[in-house]
């Protein structure tokens, strides 16, 4: 950071006001000026502040099918959200439920529509309305409706009807059209940050929306430390913020607010993913999900759907327990998500999850002898370089020819795991072995080649299973339903049918069958009958049960269930998947 930049930091801290004003500010929540937007002492628990509570829990926020309480978390410093620990009143008789006991897994916790919300996507017809947040693609490929067009403008933005561009010019995209035409790239929480600014201007945040925001934890020390902190970053945002929304009294906010909003917002904007990917499709900032703290171990989930929140648990969660979602990518190795969290949120994950991965690490560096935790992990990091490099290359053809060869990429695959324990096999569930397997096993399909797909992601799936819950779980069923379904395909002149280790059609059918039915099933209890995913699964299945011959064996009778196990072991066998407890 430079001297003027420095500066500049102290001058703002220096104006902010004092922390008395700051908690004056923060407990009158119920005044008429709707134009402020509040001023709250950094890490006070909103816990102690019933006003902001019940803003943020109110049916204008959040719709939950269970109470919801916010308390002193039990993970972090702060507060978190709870389950509640009162039963819920029942409404024919104003009776508490007598058989309230929390929530268990496979529910909605509740849902909520987020207060802004900018796509994480690098712009053009990327299927999602940037206003109503629909989806107009296929999970399998077909197209829905006419998709959606980029604004004109600045051919980021993109609606799915003219009615939705309308909407969203008069609400937000008239002032950020010239912001993603000048700088395309832009960070979608950096957007939210001008677009928090431009909707304070025009009234549309409260007073108590206001304070609640100006609430939550910011580290606003951690990013503005000269030191190892991101003080540049947040000084250019703010500047640029300032530069097209102005400041002082004429437009109601200063630039003192706005250097304190943007790092709140990289710490508070939720990632949101779709049902059927892994890949983050927006950032949103939402009062009742910013309350969730992390856990690598969560006992719930949250993804986007119809342009709400929704958060489901993964497991039982009873009365006045801690609601827990995973912050990032929890397909990511221990110490990649610890990295992540790190730099992100400023903490690493000490969870049983955690622990018990990092554990795993340490008993093979000892078995092995010749290596240490630190080639250990320049080895993760060379097999993730790798598989990203191969993803790369299978975007664009020809010009990474290094890589366009997956079986040389598997024989650098073997060879960095070999130089990692030269005494000793790599494991194939250490991460991130099983993911980079699921990966190839898509390259492989992508290239026609669907028994050497059929090895890596039966090798993934069963080798990586044990940490994958909920929707990672259904979603690698569905990509070895795609892998299955290619290889049931293969003509009768296929060279890998002559093979004598190879399965059988009827086995690859079997399991087709098995693992289709599975993902149906899992997918309904993890997104809920009502999400587009599950009903698409569904179709698939339901037309695929339509072709089995009349008189045949389907799931979930019991002696189809007897020719799957024998399938699947035969599979296993020749993909060589060695078991746990034969390992």
């Amino acid at each position: 950071m430079d001297d003027m930049t420095a500066a500049f930091a102290h001058k703002l801290a220096a104006s902010l006001p004092p922390s008395a004003d700051l908690q004056a500010a923060f407990a009158s929540t119920d005044s008429d000026d709707d134009d402020d937007l509040g001023r709250v002492p950094p890490r006070l628990g909103f816990n102690t502040v019933p006003k902001l509570c019940k803003t943020i829990l109110s049916r204008n926020n959040v719709t939950a099918s269970v109470p919801l309480e916010i308390r002193s978390s039990t993970f972090a410093p702060g507060s978190g959200l709870f389950i509640g620990r009162e039963a819920p009143i029942l409404s024919s008789n104003s009776k508490p439920d007598r058989k309230y006991d929390g929530i268990e897994a496979g529910r909605e916790i509740y849902r909520s529509k987020p207060l802004m919300m900018a796509s994480d996507g690098a712009g053009g017809d990327d299927g999602w309305c940037h206003f109503c947040w629909g989806n107009t693609k296929g999970f399998f490929g077909e197209e829905k409706g006419e998709g959606t067009k980029a604004c004109a403008g600045c051919r980021v933005a993109s609606f799915c009807s003219k009615q939705c561009q309308k909407s969203a010019w008069a609400r937000f995209h008239k002032d950020e059209c010239k912001i993603l035409k000048k700088t395309p790239g832009i960070k979608p929480q950096n957007l939210l940050a001008h677009r928090l600014v431009w909707f304070q201007q025009k009234g549309y945040i409260t007073s108590e929306q206001g304070a609640v925001i100006q609430g939550l934890e910011a580290h606003f020390d951690e990013y503005t430390r000269e030191e190892g902190g991101k003080t540049t970053e947040v000084y250019d945002v703010a500047m640029a913020i300032r530069e097209v929304t102005g400041e002082g009294k004429e437009k109601k906010i200063d630039v003192g607010l706005i250097w304190k909003l943007v790092p709140a917002l990289w710490t508070n904007c939720v990632r949101l993913r779709a049902p059927s990917s892994k890949e983050t499709v927006a950032f949103a900032l939402d009062l009742v999900t910013a309350m969730v703290n992390h856990s690598c171990e969560p006992n719930a989930f949250a993804f986007l759907e119809k342009g709400e929140i929704r958060v489901r648990s993964l497991k039982k969660i009873a009365p006045g327990e801690e609601i827990t979602i995973c912050y990032i990518d929890p397909t990511i190795d221990v110490k990649g998500r610890q990295e992540i969290l790190l730099d992100e949120h400023f903490f690493e994950c000490d969870c049983t999850r955690c622990k018990a991965e990092i554990k795993l690490q340490k008993r093979m560096v000892a078995a092995d002898g010749e290596t240490s935790m630190t080639t250990l992990r320049k080895a993760q990091l060379s097999l993730l370089d790798l598989i990203k490099s191969a993803v790369t290359a299978s975007k664009y053809p020809g010009v990474y020819p290094d890589f366009d060869n997956l079986a040389v990429v598997e024989s650098k695959m073997n060879t960095i795991m070999k130089n990692a324990f030269p005494n000793l096999d790599w494991r194939d569930d250490l991460d991130p072995v099983p993911m980079v397997r699921i990966c190839l096993s898509v390259l492989y399909i992508e290239q026609g080649k669907p028994a050497q797909a059929l090895r890596n992601a039966f090798r993934g799936h069963f080798t990586g299973g044990r940490s994958r819950t909920g929707p990672d779980a259904v979603n690698i069923l569905v990509n070895m339903v795609h892998v299955l379904m290619a290889a049931g395909c293969l003509p009768a002149d296929s060279p890998v049918l002559k093979d004598p280790s190879f399965p059988s059609l009827l086995d690859i059918s079997n399991v087709t069958y098995g693992f289709l039915h599975e993902a149906c099933k899992d997918a309904g209890e993890v997104f809920g009958g009502d999400c587009e995913y599950t009903r698409a699964i569904g179709d698939l299945f339901a037309k695929m049960m339509g072709r089995l011959p009349a008189g045949s064996s389907r799931p979930p009778e019991e002696e189809f269930v007897r020719e799957l196990e024998v399938s699947i072991k035969k599979v296993k066998e020749w993909a060589g998947v060695v078991d746990e407890e034969e390992a």
